[in-house]
Order: structure tokens, then C-alpha cells, then sequence
């Protein structure tokens, strides 16, 4: 088998070429909005220092405006 270090640098290398190439694109805050959970986990990677770039922008974007509009709902009434 194979050096699982070299594997890890190997589909680094393809992520960084196939990004640049435009083949892989960049999320933005509307993809985060639709995928809440994601963005929630981008967020706390992106806090920790584990992702670093343009997702996390979008991410915390996308979390900030999830949570206004959460703020901006009327709470549900319980039926007795």
C-alpha cells in the first residue's frame, strides 16, 4: 500500500488544481443558506482555524442571515 501522506497531498494538489481551473466553484452565502447544517460546520471549522477562505465568509454569511430571519418569526403557540 501506499504512504497515506502521499494520497492526502496527492488529492490536495487535485482539489487546489481543479479549483483553479474553475472545475470545482467556490459555495457562496445562497448555497449555505439552503444547506444550514453545512454552514453551521464551516462556521465552527472556520473558528478553530481548520478551513480557511471564501467558504467562510459565505458560511458565516449565510448563518447571520439564518439567524435573523429564525429572530424574525413570530414563536409557535401550543394548542391546550
Amino acid at each position: 500500500m501506499g504512504n497515506s501522506k502521499q494520497w492526502v497531498a496527492i488529492a490536495a494538489a487535485l482539489t487546489i488544481i481543479l479549483a483553479g481551473c474553475g472545475v470545482i466553484k467556490p459555495r457562496d452565502a445562497g448555497y449555505f443558506r439552503f444547506h444550514a447544517d453545512e454552514a453551521r460546520l464551516v462556521v465552527t471549522r472556520c473558528e478553530r482555524g481548520q478551513e480557511t477562505g471564501s467558504d467562510c465568509e459565505a458560511a458565516a454569511q449565510a448563518v447571520a442571515d439564518l439567524d435573523a430571519a429564525a429572530r424574525r418569526q413570530p414563536p409557535t403557540q401550543s394548542r391546550r
